[in-house]
């Protein structure tokens, strides 16, 4: 009957066969969508973060090595993942407060350095004084000793 009308049975078989075949394929990407739908909304909070995380210029390589850390700190400290975040972060912040305390002493050690380079001199003239004192000569006579060699051509050296 098909071929009265100029239809030809085993095309629209094959027609038919094919469009089957379609319609399966669609039902299974239907399928794998809805999976991966489900995969994807379980990391849809995520994926912000992430975004933000790589805006910072943070890589997989500075959160590979902030895991590990972070692992070290729960196996040393015996901690949950959680509270050695926070000793880890409290560790850097104790680090860089006693790196910058070293700097402050390294700093001071400098000017006191400085301030005994600047005082020796001056302890060694009240040194020489006090010897000077002890040994009966007065302020007043090496003040006259001082004057007659400036008078004469001859300054003594100063000290300070």
């Amino acid at each position: 009957m098909l071929k009265k009308y100029g239809f030809d049975g085993k095309e629209i078989t094959d027609k038919l066969y094919n469009i089957q075949e379609l319609e399966w394929k669609e039902k299974e990407l239907k399928d794998k969508c809805k999976k991966l739908s489900k995969r994807i909304s379980k990391y849809k909070d995520v994926v912000p973060l992430t975004e933000d995380i790589s805006a910072l210029g943070i890589g997989i390589d500075e959160l590979i090595a902030l895991k590990v850390g972070i692992n070290e700190a729960a196996k040393h400290y015996n901690l949950p993942s959680l509270t050695a975040t926070l000793r880890l972060i409290e560790d850097i912040k104790k680090y860089n407060k006693i790196n910058g305390l070293k700097k402050e002493l390294s700093a001071l050690y400098l000017r006191k350095f400085a301030i005994n380079e600047a005082c020796s001199s001056q302890t060694e003239s009240l040194i020489t004084l006090a010897n000077l004192k002890s040994r009966g000569i007065t302020e007043d006579r090496i003040l006259q000793l001082n004057n007659f060699f400036e008078n004469n051509g001859t300054k003594m050296k100063s000290s300070s």
